[in-house]
């Protein structure tokens, strides 16, 4: 009989995270340092902090950083793996890191990159822990409240600053509570109102006639299921629009 081979299972999350933390050749180093170890306290402090004996604890993240194309993305949690095939993964949005002290800096401040990065762990502890179902709904925002953080439901945007115990957190952290917070309107995340800034978009938009979408590939082949009509590059039709009417004027 020959001897069976024990299928190891290796977690690559560690050496990821290591390389990430010491690559001295790549901008974001010293942020993934800075964001992996908070992400583990928050995960241990407010996300999964009781021990239990029916599953494991919640694993670590992969922290990542990507031009989403959307500037209204701050970061996103990828529901499934990524193109080398790791899972749990982080992704925060490039367009929103400016340049400060020749360093990398979240445009937003740290209190409210906290909140974000806590926001994306919350959607991994929904689909490894909760109902599998991450999004912004009823487990996501009772979740969210608990930890202190105020998310509109089904959208998600966080409408006023966290409260404690996670501001409780951030004054460990040195982290100071804003006070310059705009009134807000409800329907954006509080640090956003008022000082927002104009995307860099690279996706294409296109248009049927009744409704319009922004893809990035050069081609899009789709007809619209309302009006049946195929979808066009939405700057074909502005166009055309405009040489209708220098027809009409010429004709006036």
């Amino acid at each position: 009989m020959k001897e069976a081979t024990l299928i190891q299972v290796v977690d690559p999350k560690p050496e990821v995270r290591r390389n990430a933390e010491t690559v001295t050749d790549w901008e974001y180093s010293e942020e993934a340092t800075y964001l992996y170890e908070k992400a583990i306290v928050l995960r241990e402090r407010l996300i999964d902090p009781i021990a239990r004996v029916d599953r494991n604890q919640l694993p670590d993240p992969v922290i990542g950083f990507d031009n989403l194309r959307n500037y209204k993305v701050l970061a996103i949690y990828l529901l499934t793996r990524d193109e080398v095939g790791l899972n749990c993964r982080i992704n925060f949005n490039t367009e929103h890191y400016i340049e400060q002290d020749g360093k990398k800096a979240w445009r937003w401040g740290r209190w409210a990159q906290m909140e974000t990065l806590c926001h994306e762990y919350v959607h991994l502890w929904e689909q490894q822990v909760g109902n599998g179902r991450p999004g912004h709904g009823i487990q996501f925002t009772e979740k969210m409240q608990g930890m202190g953080l105020h998310p509109l439901p089904g959208v998600g945007c966080h409408m006023e600053v966290a409260d404690e115990p996670f501001s409780i957190l951030m004054q460990e952290w040195g982290i100071e509570r804003p006070d310059d917070v705009p009134t807000d309107d409800g329907k954006r995340d509080w640090f956003k109102n008022g000082r927002e800034i104009k995307g860099r978009s690279s996706l294409t938009k296109w248009t049927c006639g009744c409704q319009n979408a922004r893809v990035g590939t050069k081609e899009f082949h789709a007809t619209c299921d309302l009006c049946n009509n195929p979808f066009v590059p939405a700057d074909i039709v502005v166009r055309a629009v405009l040489l209708q009417l220098e027809k009409e004027i010429e004709m006036c």
